[in-house]
């Protein structure tokens, strides 16, 4: 059967959904400080329900946001925990999994491009990878542009643990940036990174565009989110304004990852929106035809 790395789903969102009464620009990083037990159980569900590879709760907690909200002195504890509920998960479930260390945009999810040199973004992004040096493996994600996701896979490179780079493509085929898929995956691709994906896009838009993706690249994947529409975050709203999808079930979710599966993915998963409960459709579901790995599984790893 074909090996297949099999990734969590919306951490993020499913911690920030069983929350009790907190809201915050910095998301389930927030509720991590607050209720720490609500994201181990998170992690937890995620393992039982089939996922090999586990984020980090960091997606929020780059320095550039923590110093928006005051909070930059917490920056390494907040690292600190995410590995601790995370590990506290590991053990409760008993399973092997990889714990993968989360390097997304520094500013803020869909926006176009920092206006900042690519040496400046890379060493926020050396701060992050050192923060995260106990992780397994390194995913970055939601990547909108090509000067980010180049600052990330030098930082991740620079790491030497095995790595993926995530882009999120728009409606109309291209990152936010106007930059092609062509363009980012030439990019990024002289940092030899495990895998080169598409994330947090809606699932049509990845499904429509994994066939391309696959003939730009040796091992590709991708995990699609589950929003109406992500614009009132892009123009500076909180997350607490989007919706989710109900027409993207587990069952339907999987037919997506079915499609991406056929047409040449070997990593997939979910992004926001996606609960364990489509992750363990999803694992149940092609059991008899795939088998699910670890990402530090995947072809060219030790």
């Amino acid at each position: 059967m074909r090996s297949v790395a099999l990734l969590d789903g919306g951490l993020g969102q499913e911690i920030y959904r069983r929350a009790r009464e907190v809201s915050s620009p910095l998301w389930s990083v927030a509720v991590m400080l607050e209720q720490p037990e609500v994201v181990s159980s998170v992690h937890e569900d995620f393992i039982r329900a089939g996922a090999r590879t586990l984020s980090l709760n960091t997606y929020a907690a780059t320095p550039t946001r923590l110093l928006e909200q005051g909070m930059l002195d917490q920056l390494e504890a907040i690292h600190h925990q995410a590995f601790t509920v995370l590990e506290k998960a590991i053990e409760a479930a008993g399973v092997d999994v990889d714990i993968a260390g989360c390097l997304g945009p520094l500013v803020g999810s869909y926006q176009i491009q920092p206006d900042r040199s690519f040496e400046d973004l890379k060493k926020e992004y050396d701060t992050l990878a050192r923060l995260q040096s106990r992780a397994d493996v390194l995913l970055i994600e939601t990547m909108t542009n090509t000067l980010e996701a180049r600052a990330a896979c030098a930082a991740a490179q620079a790491s030497g643990k095995p790595f993926g780079v995530a882009f999120r493509m728009e409606k109309d085929g291209k990152l936010k940036s106007g930059e092609s898929l062509e363009e980012a995956v030439a990019a990024v691709e002289s940092y030899e990174p495990t895998a080169v994906m598409l994330n947090c896009c809606d699932p049509e838009v990845l499904t429509s565009a994994m066939p391309r993706l696959a003939g730009l690249y040796p091992v590709v994947g991708g995990y699609a989110n589950a929003f109406k529409t992500v614009e009132p975050m892009a123009r500076g709203r909180s997350v607490d304004v989007l919706e989710a999808r109900i027409d993207i079930s587990p069952s339907a979710h999987t037919e997506h990852v079915r499609h991406w599966l056929a047409d040449g993915a070997r990593v997939v998963g979910g992004c926001c929106e996606i609960t364990p409960t489509h992750i363990r459709h999803l694992a149940d579901s092609l059991a008899d035809e795939f088998t699910f790995i670890r990402f530090s599984q995947l072809p060219g790893q030790d």
